[in-house]
């Protein structure tokens, strides 16, 4: 059987690429054809990481034709989260850096060749705003199903606590394989969700609980040289990160 060709992935507000290594690091066959972020610094540091150089420019000034030309079948989206943090001004679509987000999804209802993918992340609060309504709107007319969660990296075993938000978003005609869970907001992986053999209802996880199986900081820092134990061991009795 021939194997299928890559997804074309489109990379929005980039940063330093870790969208690009997550998707990278998860195994599915993709290739982001482009990348694109305002910040020369961040543009320095991911054409440093993969070789590429972002786009960089303000993504307000794309047009509908400018993202056809890309024929991407998944998006990656992180817009700035400065309108819906709980210790901002929360104005929503009403703040300035939240206009180009905006601008995208307007552009997708006018698109030849819109994605059959998305993948949406933010801060918690996002899914309580405007913006968010606006989201799922265009997606419902564009006949996609969505899954959405706030999860935090202690649920993987990644001693941080950061709950941020994310939006799983698939064409109708692709089928997420939880479909139970569509057009929910879940604050546990769909994979704990489905996970018989737990003690302990998923839904009610803590993060006291969930402490206990995170891995230890030093299995996610680089090699340290032999000569350093001292470092090492006091990065081995640290706990998580908050």
């Amino acid at each position: 059987m021939e194997t299928p060709p890559p997804w074309r992935v489109l990379e929005f507000y980039s940063g330093i690429g870790g969208m690009r290594y997550s998707l990278a690091s998860s195994g599915v066959r993709a290739e982001v054809v482009e990348a694109f972020d305002i910040n020369d610094v961040a543009n320095d540091v991911y054409e440093h990481n993969f070789g590429h150089r972002p786009c960089q420019g303000n993504i307000q000034t794309l047009t509908a034709g400018d993202l056809d030309k890309y024929k991407a079948h998944a998006w990656l989206l992180s817009p700035p989260c400065q309108p819906y943090t709980r210790q901002g001004l929360q104005k929503h679509s009403a703040d300035a850096r939240a206009f180009s987000f905006i601008k995208i999804l307007n552009l997708m209802q006018n698109m030849s060749f819109p994605p059959q993918m998305l993948f949406v992340e933010n801060v918690v609060g996002f899914e309580v705003s405007d913006t968010h309504d606006q989201l799922l709107a265009v997606l419902s007319t564009l006949s996609f199903n969505t899954q959405e969660f706030i999860l935090s990296p202690l649920q993987f075993g990644v001693p941080y606590s950061r709950p941020r938000y994310f939006c799983l978003a698939k064409q109708e005609s692709m089928c997420f394989p939880n479909p139970s869970v569509n057009d929910k907001l879940l604050r546990t992986p769909t994979c704990l969700t489905l996970n018989t053999t737990r003690t302990q209802n998923s839904y009610d996880q803590n993060e006291d609980d969930l402490e206990v199986v995170c891995n230890p900081i030093r299995n996610f820092l680089e090699a340290q040289s032999i000569g350093d134990k001292e470092s090492s061991a006091i990065i081995s009795d640290s706990g998580p990160q908050m």
